[in-house]
Formats: C-alpha cells, structure tokens, sequence
C-alpha cells in the first residue's frame, strides 16, 4: 500500500501552461486530418473525366480512324485510376501509340462499379467498326474485358449497339455500322473485382 501511494504521489500533474496548449494543438490537428482525408477521396474516387483535344487535322473523306487524338476527339469516362505514381489517364485511348507502356492506358477507378468510356467526334460520320486494344494486348490475358455493349451515339440519342458476352481477343474488332454518328459509348461489366483497363479505342468510319 505505502509503495502505491508513493508511486500515485510522485504522477507528474499537467502544468497549466500545458494544459492551456492542448485545445489549440487539437483544433490544429483536426483540419490536417481532415484536409489528407479529403486528398484520400481525391484519389480514390474521381468525378466523370470529360475532355477535348485540340484539332490539329481534319478527318479525310476516306475510310480512317475517327477517334485519332489529332481529330480533335472528346474523351469522357465515368473514372480513372490514380494514385501517388501512376495515373491511367482517360487521354491514353486516343494517344495512338503502336507500343505502348504500362502506364499508358485507361484504367477505372478501383470503387468504380460500372465503368464507361464516351469519344466523341466534333461532326457526323459513317460509324463502321470499333475497334478495341484491351488489356491482354500488353498485360496478363486475365485482364481483357469479357463483357461489354458498344453504343453509336447520334445527336441526342443512341443508335445502334453491339452487345459482347465472352470476349477473348485482346484486340477486338466489332462490325457496327451507324449513319449520322457523333461518338461511341462503351459500358463494361467489370472481371470479378478487376479493374477495368484498355491501352486504345479506334472508330473507324468516313
């Protein structure tokens, strides 16, 4: 008993200067937690990505690659992945390069449970096919989207669409033949809990 009295006695007690300093450290602390909780949501889930390139050609009159970043394409999606390294940019569908790296694709977000893509073209053409560069073009094969519904887009409204149940092509080229097109919109079902992720887009038509 004498022990525990000694050891009670001897608890230093909380100056008052100190004391005085602890509600104006926590009201410190509390807007930087709150500050890096929101940098969290910034990363973690995204707003729709809409964006439009600068034209830098018109399209021919021939049959080409409507979607080609020079066009002056607009890209949107409902997400993309990116954290503190690397970002899976929405603009990487159009970027047209033959070799692509890693980091150059589109990826959802990882909480993104219905992921979607939109290109659209600035005039009205003759859609002919889609074409898409998945994942398994670069990646694992694992990692090409299985299941997804292409869509033509006419002015304000949709056209014709082409539902894909089991694909396995890692570069996949769908027939869709739409008159007065503007863009396509692509919904995909994601892989289990697999991001989805494509390295190109290409609407080919005139």
């Amino acid at each position: 008993m004498w022990y525990s009295a000694m050891v009670l006695n001897s608890t230093p007690v909380l100056a008052g200067p100190a004391r005085r300093l602890w509600p104006w450290l926590l009201a410190a602390l509390v807007p930087v937690g709150l500050w890096l909780y929101g940098l969290g949501l910034f990363v973690t889930r995204r707003a729709p990505f809409e964006a439009e390139l600068p034209r830098r050609q018109t399209p021919p009159s021939e049959l080409c690659n409507l979607a080609r970043w020079d066009f002056g394409p607009t890209v949107r999606a409902s997400s993309f992945y990116a954290d503190w390294v690397n970002h899976h940019h929405p603009l990487f569908l159009v970027d047209g390069r033959a070799s692509p790296e890693l980091v150059e694709k589109w990826a959802s977000a990882e909480r993104d449970p219905h992921p979607w893509i939109e290109i659209l073209w600035r005039e009205e053409h003759t859609l002919e096919r889609v074409v898409i560069r998945h994942a398994g073009s670069v990646e694992d094969s694992h990692l090409t989207a299985r299941r997804y519904r292409i869509t033509c887009l006419q002015a304000g409204k949709n056209g014709p669409s082409v539902d894909v149940d089991s694909n396995t092509k890692a570069v996949a080229t769908h027939d869709l033949h739409c008159e007065g097109a503007r863009g396509v919109h692509i919904d995909f079902e994601r892989n289990g809990k697999e991001m989805v992720r494509v390295f190109e887009v290409e609407t080919w038509g005139r």
